[in-house]
C-alpha cells in the first residue's frame, strides 16, 4: 500500500489495510443494492434498465419458436431477424430441448465396426447432447470459431469451439462476411476494441492468414 503510506510489516499497518479493505467493499455492496434498487423502481413504473432491445418481443419469440424446432441455426435465425448473431444468442433462453432421444442403429456386419468420434462433443467443455434437437444445435454453435485473446501473450489469438454450456458471455463481437454473414465471434477485449469500430492487430492478422479481405470491407475467404 504505498499510496497510502501503509506499512503492512507492523501490526498498526496490517490493521489499517484490513480496515481499508473493509471500507471497499462495504462501499460495492452500497453500489450494487441502489443499482438494484434503482432498477426494481424503473421496473415497477414500467420501464426496464440497460439498452433498449434489437428485437422486439414478437421477434424474440419467433427466434426462439425456430432455434427449439432444431430445423434453423443461430445464423440462420439472425440473418432473418438481420440482426448480429449476437444479438440472437443474448435472447435465446439455451435451455436443453427434450424432443427425442438420441438412440443408436444396430448395424449388423461381419465384424465389429471402429467406434468413431461424433463431432457433436463440445471441445471446450466436453459436454455431450442427449437429443436430436440438442445434438443439432450443438452442431451448429460448434461450427462457429471464437477468438479470445491469450491471458499470457498479448498479440496471440486463442480460437475455440463452444457449446451453450460453455460460450462466453458479453462481450461479444460478430465479425461477419459482407455477403454471407459468416465469419468468427470476438471476445473479451479484442470484442471491446472492435465495439468502437478497429479491429485488434492479433485479429486483422489472424483473419488475414484465414483468406479473409478486411479493407474496405470484410469479405471471408470463399467471398474475397
Amino acid at each position: 500500500m504505498l499510496e497510502q503510506g501503509i506499512d503492512t510489516a507492523t501490526a498498526e499497518g496490517r490493521a489499517m489495510f484490513g480496515m481499508l479493505s473493509v471500507l471497499a467493499e462495504f462501499q460495492r455492496e452500497l453500489i450494487v443494492a441502489n443499482t438494484r434498487d434503482g432498477l426494481a423502481a424503473a421496473r415497477a413504473r414500467g420501464r426496464k434498465g440497460g439498452r433498449p432491445s434489437k428485437l422486439s418481443s414478437a421477434q424474440i419469440a419467433l427466434a426462439q419458436r425456430l432455434y427449439d424446432a432444431g430445423e434453423h441455426t443461430v445464423a440462420q435465425i439472425a440473418g432473418m431477424l438481420k440482426v448480429p448473431r449476437t444479438t440472437v444468442y443474448g435472447h435465446l433462453n439455451t435451455r436443453r430441448v427434450d424432443i427425442a432421444p438420441v438412440t443408436q442403429e444396430t448395424v449388423v456386419a461381419a465384424d465389429p465396426p471402429a467406434p468413431v468420434l461424433t463431432p457433436r462433443t463440445c471441445p471446450t467443455c466436453g459436454h455431450e447432447p442427449t437429443t436430436r434437437a440438442e445434438a443439432a444445435h450443438q452442431r451448429a454453435d460448434l461450427a462457429v470459431l471464437w477468438l479470445h485473446p491469450d491471458p499470457e501473450q498479448r498479440e496471440t489469438v486463442i480460437s475455440r469451439q463452444h457449446c451453450r454450456h460453455c460460450e462466453p458471455g458479453q462481450p461479444a463481437f460478430d465479425v461477419a462476411c459482407a455477403v454471407c454473414g459468416d465469419g468468427p465471434i470476438l471476445a473479451g477485449r479484442f470484442a471491446e476494441l472492435a465495439e468502437t469500430g478497429e479491429l485488434a492487430g492479433p485479429v486483422r492478422h489472424w483473419l488475414a492468414g484465414a483468406g479473409w479481405t478486411i479493407t474496405p470491407d470484410l469479405f471471408c475467404p470463399d467471398h474475397a
